[in-house]
């Protein structure tokens, strides 16, 4: 089969491969679509050195092989990218985001960007049928921002500071938005303002440290959820921003030690929490909630996917990723495109 790897700074290349088998709890999907996310483009954009695997991790697609699952031939699945041991305590707990031999499919496991795919039977949730594939493969990064609202527990009417308008920034806004928070968002580009006020932002600013620190100066924000990461100061900006005894959710990946003013974080009473993916535990999985939102607000949703791209075509659908001149948001790469 068919499957893209980075094997350079600014490089993706489509190589033949061996397919993958189903054996034991595993289940082979055959990949409909795949998101180009953040963590793909750090490595492609160079920082970090690429996986020596296929990448993608935001896949959609219908059952292969299903093994010895209970899945069926062709049903309409989505993939939770978390290979973990399944026997350690927050395993059992319903946290393999938090085990500590989770791999992440497209990182250190093979990924979607592929003609098929093997996870554990363990992660793969059914799609609704008033959902399609196409934006389906929106649930992982929308399951993303469902865990950190969550984190945050942000109550109705709370006002919530969103840093950053990427896709992760937007949903999370999105799912701040679905708990009752009044969002305020800052976003760089066009398109970004554009969907942040579709998906419930009431107001979105510049990205600069002065205009943020003007919007948050007479009410200082209830929460604030950072999401930039790379080698920007948002963390310590949050820091600065939050109310006394508010709470700052750090869901960005930031490239090297960060610091943050300790007296600050001392005489606030902040509470600082990192968001690492999504978890089973609670009520339901996020990825059910996500795949519930996605269905209720189908529509507005599938707007942020600007850009699809066959897998023949992966390489152009980097690059336009990668540039947001380009007006894009969420690029999907379909191998049967």
């Amino acid at each position: 089969m068919r499957a893209a790897f980075c094997p350079a700074e600014r490089q993706i290349e489509l190589r033949d491969i061996a397919a993958p088998v189903s054996a034991g709890d595993t289940v082979v999907v055959r990949v409909h679509a795949c998101g180009i996310c953040g963590s793909d483009l750090h490595y492609y954009c160079g920082g970090a050195a690429p996986p020596r695997v296929p990448l993608g991790h935001e896949i959609s697609g219908r059952i292969a092989d299903p093994g010895s699952s209970a899945f069926a031939v062709d049903e309409p699945v989505v993939v939770e990218p978390l290979i973990s041991c399944d026997h350690c305590d927050r395993c059992q707990a319903g946290e393999p985001n938090l085990c500590a031999k989770v791999r992440v499919l497209g990182n250190r496991a093979p990924g979607g960007f592929a003609d098929a795919v093997a996870v554990p039977a363990s992660s793969i949730y059914r799609v609704p049928a008033t959902i399609d594939l196409d934006t389906a493969m929106l649930a992982e990064p929308l399951a993303v921002g469902v865990h950190a609202a969550e984190l945050a527990a942000i109550t109705p009417g709370e006002s919530v500071l969103v840093l950053g308008a990427g896709v992760i920034g937007l949903l999370a806004a999105f799912a701040a938005a679905k708990r009752g928070g009044v969002i305020t968002i800052s976003a760089r580009y066009p398109q970004q303002r554009a969907a942040a006020s579709d998906l419930g932002a009431s107001h979105v600013i510049d990205t600069e440290r002065s205009a943020i620190l003007t919007a948050c100066a007479a009410h200082p924000p209830d929460v604030v959820l950072e999401t930039v990461g790379g080698s920007a100061p948002t963390l310590d900006l949050a820091l600065e921003v939050v109310r006394p005894g508010g709470r700052i959710v750090g869901l960005g990946k930031f490239n090297d030690t960060i610091s943050l003013h300790p007296l600050r974080f001392l005489m606030k009473e902040v509470r600082l929490v990192g968001s690492m993916t999504y978890r089973r535990s609670g009520a339901q999985p996020d990825f059910v909630h996500a795949l519930e939102l996605l269905a209720a607000e189908r529509d507005r949703l599938a707007r942020l996917i600007t850009h699809r791209v066959s897998l023949a075509e992966v390489a152009r659908g980097f690059a336009i990723a990668a540039d947001k001149s380009s007006g894009s948001l969420k690029v999907g790469v379909l191998p049967a495109g």
